[in-house]
């Protein structure tokens, strides 16, 4: 299966592990060797091109986010220059593991995760209906709860093993676009930008949470700037058959 010549190797190296929406399931050898069911390649490549759609979808909804960070922000008194304040990389204390972990965009991540609990939970405090959010939520919003579930506890540990990577290894960090850091780091950054499009459709759908969805939009925006501050070629990385 490895010399099929539709594989792209190595394209689940720097993937999002959310199988269901990839597109390139039909080029995958990771996704067809787990797979519990053999599929023909004509439904793979279909299933593709539903999940394609999606992840258009969810480029604009980005926009808007972007877009509402800004506006909201403005409204709301914050400074632009407090809006775009980055984390500022930090020398190895200890040991590499220790340091990644406790590097402030690590932090970032599981406050991220935590804010994320939170919300769910004033939602359905503040909810009538006898179900939880997580399970009960209108049909329409039901991507959007997936996307933001599937990367809650996705960032941190993407984040750890980026830095230590970059600590390990500072030269080929810094001067080598390819690096394991950099596209580690990358599809953080993906897994960022997705969750700021779903959080920007929340924030529309439940106005009596606003000021909680404008803070985990606010500081989803910080991580995001200040990954790219540490790794400042990661968008440039290229991820075998997403990127080329």
């Amino acid at each position: 299966m490895g010399v099929e010549p539709d594989l792209i190797p190595g394209i689940y190296n720097y993937c999002d592990r959310w199988c269901e929406r990839c597109t390139y399931t039909s080029r995958c050898l990771q996704f067809q060797v787990e797979s519990e069911e053999i599929q023909s390649g004509d439904a793979l490549r279909d299933f593709d091109a539903l999940n394609v759609r999606f992840w258009q979808d969810m480029g604009e909804a980005l926009i808007q986010a972007m877009r509402l960070i800004k506006e909201m922000a403005e409204q709301e008194g914050i400074d632009s220059e407090d809006l775009h304040k980055e984390t500022v990389f930090s020398e190895p204390l200890k040991s590499i593991q220790l340091t990644a972990r406790e590097h402030p965009c690590a932090n970032a991540a599981l406050v991220y995760s935590g804010m994320v609990n939170e919300w769910f939970a004033a939602v359905d405090e503040f909810s009538e209906a006898e179900e939880s959010l997580l399970t009960n939520h209108p049909l329409f919003l039901d991507e959007h709860f997936q996307v933001i579930r599937h990367y809650q506890y996705f960032m941190y540990p993407k984040i750890v093993r980026a830095i230590e990577g970059r600590m390990s290894d500072p030269a080929a960090a810094k001067h080598e676009p390819q690096s394991d850091a950099h596209g580690t780091a990358k599809i953080t950054l993906i897994a960022i930008d997705r969750s700021l499009a779903a959080w920007s459709v929340l924030y529309a759908e439940y106005p009596a949470h606003e000021d909680k969805t404008l803070s985990i939009l606010i500081h989803l925006d910080r991580l995001r700037r200040s990954l790219e501050v540490v790794f400042p070629a990661a968008r440039a990385f290229v991820r075998p058959g997403f990127d080329a």
